[in-house]
Formats: C-alpha cells, sequence, structure tokens
C-alpha cells in the first residue's frame, strides 16, 4: 500500500535537460493518457524519482525542502516549457498544495498535492488497456486506487467496458445474447486476469525478499 508523509511543501534546483528527461520518458507511450495520468515526484537532497502509471526515472537534483509532490502530468510538462524561457543553467522549483512556483513564476492547479508515496510494486504498462486496468483495480482497496494515481485509468476503463458491452448487446439482440450474458463473459476474463496478475505480484514480492 502507498505511504502519506507529511511535508506541506517541497523545493528543489534541477538542470532543464533533465527535468526534460525526465519528462519524455514520463510521457512515452502514454496515448491519451498524457492528458490525465498524474507524475509522483519523490526529492532526496541529491536525487529526485519521477514515476507515473508504467514508468519512472532517477534524475539529479539539489533537494532543498526534500519530500513528494502529485501534480497532473500535463502541469509537468508546462512547467518544462516554462523553464524552457529562463538562461540559466539550473533552475528552482517550489511546490505545495495547489501551487508551483517555476523560479518567480507562480502556477496554481488543484490537483497538485503534497506528501503522497505509491507503491512501485503495484503498477501497469503505461499503454495498458481496460481488461488489464479493471483486473488491476479489482485487487486494490478504492484508497489504494487513488494513492496509486489509478483512479482517472480505472473510471475511463468502466466507462470505456459499459459502452462496449451495450455496443456488443445491441449487435448481438437477434442473436438472444443479452447484456447479462455479455457482462458474465467480461467478469470472468477481468477476474482470470487478475488472478494471473496476483501471481506475477507475489512471485515479484517473494524475489525481492
Amino acid at each position: 500500500m502507498g505511504v502519506r508523509i507529511t511535508g506541506e511543501m517541497v523545493e528543489f534546483t534541477i538542470r532543464l535537460s533533465e527535468l526534460r528527461k525526465a519528462t519524455r520518458r514520463l510521457l512515452f507511450n502514454r496515448g491519451a493518457f498524457k492528458q490525465s495520468d498524474c507524475a509522483d515526484l519523490l526529492v532526496s537532497p541529491c536525487l529526485a524519482t519521477f514515476r507515473a502509471v508504467g514508468s519512472w526515472i532517477d534524475v539529479p537534483v539539489s533537494g532543498k525542502l526534500p519530500g513528494t509532490v502529485r501534480l497532473p502530468l500535463r502541469t509537468l510538462n508546462e512547467i518544462g516549457k516554462i523553464l524552457g524561457t529562463y538562461k540559466k543553467p539550473e533552475l528552482s522549483l517550489h511546490f505545495e498544495a495547489g501551487r508551483v512556483q517555476v523560479e518567480k513564476f507562480s502556477l496554481r492547479h488543484p490537483d497538485v498535492a503534497m506528501g503522497i508515496i505509491p507503491d512501485q510494486r503495484i503498477d501497469l504498462p503505461a499503454d495498458a488497456g481496460a481488461r488489464d486496468t479493471l483486473a488491476m483495480a479489482s485487487l486494490l482497496s478504492p484508497e489504494q486506487i487513488v494513492t496509486q494515481g489509478l483512479r482517472e485509468r480505472v473510471e475511463n476503463a468502466q466507462r470505456t467496458t459499459s459502452e462496449a458491452i451495450a455496443s456488443a448487446a445491441q449487435a448481438l439482440r437477434e442473436f438472444g445474447i443479452s447484456r447479462r450474458q455479455l457482462q458474465k463473459m467480461v467478469d470472468a476474463n477481468i477476474e482470470r486476469t487478475a488472478e494471473n496478475l496476483g501471481r506475477e505480484g507475489a512471485k515479484a514480492r517473494q524475489a525481492a525478499s
């Protein structure tokens, strides 16, 4: 399960090239989820881990106020564009709940949150589809889904699956196949996928212990 720590502010300096490298890594192979996924930053005195669903990267920083921050991935991309207007080798970032300060420029967003540490043993590929997303969600509590930054993906997968079942039921109505039958088939497929994910997770935890 993810861990939440107290820390009202996070501040560090970073080279623009390192921030761009981290942002590119997190955006890679993410498709439409670039607009809805979040980025988690775990900042120590000399290193920051940038993480999003399915990818992570460590980059050197100078952590003045270490801690953790979560922000929309699209906001992280905006920060890189803002920093690109400054002609300095290292640039300062300051985070607090609902606000990012980029050098002297302040950017507000309600989804900037402090003190969240997702469990890195729980993850999905960046391009995971609805089946794998719902299978993973079935193994987690609602709180874990939020902590792992999966809420938007799970809600999207639920909508996509419901719409697909409704469409298939309409197309197959003349064959006497009901929406309930289709839902049972989908649920069984998700359950099998969840069992496989559970076994893979148990093997990974055993190997790490």
